[in-house]
This record gives C-alpha cells, structure tokens and sequence, in this order.
C-alpha cells in the first residue's frame, strides 16, 4: 500500500506554522510527519527549533500520523 509522508524542514519556518501545516498535512490524509533534527539553523535566516519538545506538541495535536 503506498503511503505519503510530510517533511516538515524546521529551519525553513518556525515552530507555529509547522504544527499548523502538520495538522494541516494529517487533515488532508498524510500518513506521516518526518522532522529535521538541527541544532542550529544552517543559514542566519534559518529557524532552530527543538524538534524532540516540537514532536511531543505535535503528538497532542494529532492522532493518525506515524
């Protein structure tokens, strides 16, 4: 069975707007969320979020990703 997964890039944007886009992405019939794991942004521009606190809020958010 194929499945689609949403990668959720956490330097592109900050923690807010990927648990909206996230729920958003479970809504429309994801099957998964997949998160990058970076300490610090690559680019001045970049975000840095704590992805193992950022997950958990994700999880109370959600009730079908894997």
């Amino acid at each position: 069975m194929l499945k689609f997964g949403y990668k959720a890039a956490t330097e592109q944007f900050g923690p807010w707007e990927f648990l909206d886009c996230t729920c958003m992405a479970e809504q429309a019939g994801f099957d998964s969320a997949w998160a990058s794991d970076h300490f610090h942004p690559w680019t001045p521009e970049g975000q840095a979020i704590h992805v193992w606190s950022w997950l958990g809020a994700l999880g109370s958010k959600t009730s079908n990703l894997s």
